[in-house]
């Protein structure tokens, strides 16, 4: 992180002349195929653009360096754009996690990286969305494990995310070539706003329809209906063969054909 200009940290990125919304830090995604991360872009391009500008970046780096104090924070001038034009100010309890946490330090440098990527007076509470994909995980970690991030200035958009975020993270874990991992992250990501747009940002719901839960009742209703027609033949021919009148036929009954 450093003082520049929002925009002027834009010149350290790689970027692949089609995929001008991707930031390729260590140039992983050179002389791969990214034509299925193109398609997948311009599939949901009216929701992925504003104007001219993208709504969507993704960037794409090796490893990230936790920083290893409270101190490190608080002196050290690469973590200074913390504390410089936040949405929302940031306090001693995420301080401290930044430190001691991978995922709340993780979630707050992206967090970090979106306002300036987007500028913040024009991304606090929009839907812009920026995607940091940690090929290598973090520095001082052996294991190596892959992250992946997502932040969005919209809190109902931000529910949808968590889903996206681990499934792009399995994949990665699993092997799964980067170019085909970014693919999927931009098309899942085209789906969830496609829908956040249609449901005007409620959340989707998964409950029985009105009309099944109607078309049920009616149901109920003729097999209730069917029941007591049956019972009141039934007795009416018991009544009839106790006065010795007529004898009932053996067999099934006629409302059974009403079936």
């Amino acid at each position: 992180m450093h003082e520049e200009s929002h925009y002027s940290h834009r010149s350290v990125c790689y970027t692949v002349p089609r995929l001008p919304f991707v930031c390729d830090l260590h140039h992983q995604l050179a002389y791969t195929n990214v034509h299925g991360i193109e398609k997948a872009y311009h599939k949901y391009r009216s929701l992925f653009t504003n104007g001219n500008s993208s709504t969507l970046a993704v960037i794409i780096t090796k490893q990230l360096e936790q920083p290893a104090s409270a101190n490190d924070v608080m002196k050290k001038s690469e973590y200074a754009c913390l504390f410089d034009n936040e949405c929302d100010q940031i306090d001693g309890d995420m301080i401290t996690g930044i430190v001691g946490n991978v995922r709340k330090f993780l979630k707050i440098y992206s967090w970090k990286v979106y306002e300036r990527w987007f500028g913040v007076s024009e991304s606090c509470s929009k839907t812009n969305l920026l995607a940091l994909v940690l090929v290598d995980g973090v520095v001082n970690d052996a294991r190596k494990i892959p992250y992946v991030r997502l932040h969005t200035g919209s809190p109902r958009l931000r529910a949808l995310l968590p889903n996206i975020q681990n499934e792009v993270n399995n994949a990665l874990v699993q092997g799964w070539p980067l170019a085909k991992v970014i693919e999927d992250l931009v098309d899942d990501v085209g789906y969830a706003l496609k829908e956040y747009y249609e449901l005007n940002g409620e959340p989707r719901d998964h409950s029985v329809p009105l009309w099944a839960r109607n078309l049920f009742l009616i149901c109920l209703a003729l097999v209730v209906a069917a029941l007591l027609v049956e019972w009141y033949v039934v007795r009416r021919k018991i009544g009839v063969q106790k006065s010795g009148s007529i004898k009932i036929a053996s067999g099934k009954s006629k409302t059974h054909l009403m079936f």
